[in-house]
């Protein structure tokens, strides 16, 4: 068998195909075949590019741990969902007020919306307990209480058939009373018209305390401290430097034990619309957040008190004996209002007893 035969004419073969007119054609076919495979790539890249979902998220704050939190979730699942996830940020009330947005999520027209804990109670009475009173002893504390397992499982069950999840708990800022006064001791509040936020917890405390307590609108404070109107005002340290009370007032009292939740829900129907993949994605990159601003909101806590003193602010805190009293007070105030409803009071029971697990003694 002549093999060397064989390879001349294959070799004869390929010169042939490659010479001439044949090269051209060749070379047409080639590049249409190259052309063709191209842009079936590109087709299929726009295709896994384009958003299939958009998922709004949005809360009534600005520059805080709220935002902070929303921005790095959006960070994670655009990182991960390779832009199946269009995320949308809407902070300062873009898409309305808090109860709004709730509404909003349970209805399906907002995906996530972060607010303060006690917005959350119309929906569910239990997260009025995240504002009790000796339960947070620190931020610190209050994060690994409700990152304990027994609190998430209990949380989880927060919305059951209504129509939302809770994707997210931790602690926003230390709670404290900007007044017209100085505020050292319990006397110095007596009879004193104080706006609280509109939880029945808050209004139950200010009024054992003495105080005259009324719900009123975060907008209306400033203008009613000015008129003098009220004589002061509860709300986080962060919330009071950002909006410049400093201007109306220098005295900002942080009361022990007490401290703002934020609570973030999601539309139940929007996870399972997503898929199974991605409602994953969208839950460990909740959980991310969660880390993240642990140490975040620490910091900006404590820049916003140094903020208010550089601007003439004085920062007071209880005495030992009144301090103790107000946390007993505001504890006898959380039983006697928790008592009315069953699950309320048990929840707050759990939390007590984990709470004593990270508490140091």
């Amino acid at each position: 068998m002549d093999i060397s035969g064989k390879h001349a004419d294959a070799d004869g073969l390929i010169f042939n195909l490659f010479s001439g007119d044949k090269v051209m054609k060749t070379k047409s076919m080639i590049t249409m075949a190259l052309a063709g495979l191209f842009g079936a790539f590109l087709i299929s890249t726009a295709a896994v590019a384009a958003p299939q979902f958009t998922m709004k998220l949005t809360t009534t704050t600005a520059n805080d741990a709220d935002v902070e939190w929303l921005n790095t979730l959006k960070q994670g699942i655009d990182a991960r969902s390779g832009g199946r996830i269009k995320v949308e940020v809407y902070p300062a009330s873009q898409l309305g007020s808090a109860p709004r947005t709730i509404e909003g999520v349970t209805m399906g027209t907002v995906e996530v919306a972060l607010n303060a804990s006690g917005f959350y109670e119309g929906l569910d009475p239990r997260f009025g307990v995240l504002s009790a009173t000796g339960i947070f002893d620190s931020m610190e504390q209050g994060n690994k209480v409700l990152n304990d397992p027994e609190i998430r499982k209990l949380l989880s069950t927060y919305g059951a058939s209504k129509g939302y999840e809770v994707l997210s708990v931790f602690m926003h800022t230390p709670v404290a009373v900007v007044t017209t006064k100085p505020f050292k001791t319990l006397n110095d509040i007596q009879s004193k018209k104080i706006r609280v936020p509109g939880s029945p917890l808050f209004l139950h405390t200010f009024k054992a305390l003495g105080a005259a307590p009324l719900s009123m609108s975060l907008g209306e404070v400033l203008p009613a401290m000015q008129n003098g109107t009220i004589d002061g005002a509860v709300g986080g340290n962060t919330i009071f430097t950002s909006l410049k009370f400093y201007d109306v007032t220098k005295s900002m009292t942080y009361l022990p034990s007490t401290h703002i939740a934020v609570v973030a829900i999601i539309n139940s129907q929007f996870l399972k619309s997503i898929g199974p993949e991605l409602s994953a994605i969208v839950k460990e990159e909740a959980r991310k957040a969660d880390e993240h601003i642990y140490k975040w909101a620490i910091e900006d806590s404590e820049k916003s008190r140094k903020l208010w003193e550089q601007n003439g602010g004085k920062s007071y805190a209880l005495d030992g004996a009144d301090a103790a009293l107000f946390v007993k007070d505001a504890g006898a105030s959380a039983e006697a209002v928790f008592s009315g409803n069953a699950k309320q009071q048990a929840d707050y029971k759990v939390f007590k007893a984990v709470a004593e697990k990270y508490r140091k003694n």
